[in-house]
Order: structure tokens, then sequence, then C-alpha cells
């Protein structure tokens, strides 16, 4: 879905005035896993069918729900396509005790749990706030209406704090991710 993107035409940045015309912005349309701000505690399987199952916090309590498996492939699809540029399609994936394994057609890859965790809680954070992409010639800006912020990702990552500082997925990169694997 295409929205008008109203953003401020001059933001302060850095002591400096940076011009930003954005006129029409894509916006991310993925599930949420739950309609609040969730923080992921742990991931597993149950059953005989091996059904992925999160656990995690919110401002209510600790709860739990259980994802169809091909919205789990999605989600840890996009974690791949962000990390590499040519990841391929995941084959197979298991839980292990010490994070999550995916198996693709170009190799193994591995991410621990608090890696896994931290970015299901912003994968529900980017399908429950109004993100809005704006894709460029240097990759793309995301602005928050929430927070009034602008945000550029590229290649190399996300000029937001949780990028620069903590180096992990930030949710920015997340919705980049989800505008151009489903053009909206």
């Amino acid at each position: 879905m295409t929205s008008p993107l109203i953003a401020p035409a001059v933001q302060k940045s850095s002591g400096a005035s940076v011009n930003h015309s954005l006129e029409t912005a894509l916006t991310a349309e993925i599930q949420a896993l739950v309609p609040t701000n969730i923080q992921v505690e742990r991931i597993q399987t149950v059953g005989v069918g091996k059904i992925p199952q999160i656990i995690y916090k919110t401002p209510k309590g600790r709860c739990s729900t259980l994802l169809s498996k091909q919205q789990f492939l999605t989600i840890w699809q996009c974690w791949l396509d962000i990390r590499l540029l040519k990841s391929g399609k995941i084959k197979a994936w298991e839980i292990l005790p010490t994070g999550l394994k995916l198996n693709t057609n170009q190799g193994k890859f591995w991410l621990s749990f608090p890696e896994a965790t931290a970015f299901l809680s912003r994968y529900n954070r980017v399908a429950i706030e109004p993100l809005s992409v704006k894709f460029n010639h240097q990759g793309a800006v995301v602005w928050n209406p929430i927070h009034q912020t602008l945000s550029q990702v590229n290649e190399t990552g996300c000029s937001c704090a949780d990028s620069r500082y903590r180096h992990t997925i930030c949710k920015h990169q997340i919705a980049v991710q989800m505008c151009r694997i489903k053009p909206v």
C-alpha cells in the first residue's frame, strides 16, 4: 500500500539542517506475531509436528503463541536476506539448545537465541508501527511518525542508534526488507 508521507520539510540532524522530500512511501504490511509490543524470551517447538512457539512478555504479563511454519520461515528468510545478500531459500530449520540452525541451498546458517529473540521482538514492532519506506539511490529512508524520526538504510546497515551501537538488525532494516520482497 502506498501512503502519503507527511514529514517535516527540514529536520535538524547533528546540528545541521537536512532537506527531506518524501512524497509517497511504501508501508511494510506484515502480520503481527502479537498485536502489542512484546519482548520475546524463548523460541521452542511443541508437539509431534514441531510447531514453532514463542514465549514473550507484554506489559500485562508472560504469554505464548504458536506460529505457522510458513510464518516462521518468512521471518527467518527476512533475517537471512538482511544478513546475506544471496542466502537462498530455507530448506530446513532446527531449534537447538543454543540457537537456531537454518539450512539453505547456499549452506548452513546459525544464530544465537539472544539475536533470534531480539529479531522477533523487532519484527513484531514493524508489524504494529506505521513505518513508511521510501527507496532512493542510496538505499532507503524509513520514516517513523510515532517518534518523528528518519533513518537511512543501505547495504552496510542503518543510521539509527540500535544499528550503530548495538550492532543488531533494527526495525528499519526489517521494514525495508519486507517492502523489497513484497511490494505493496
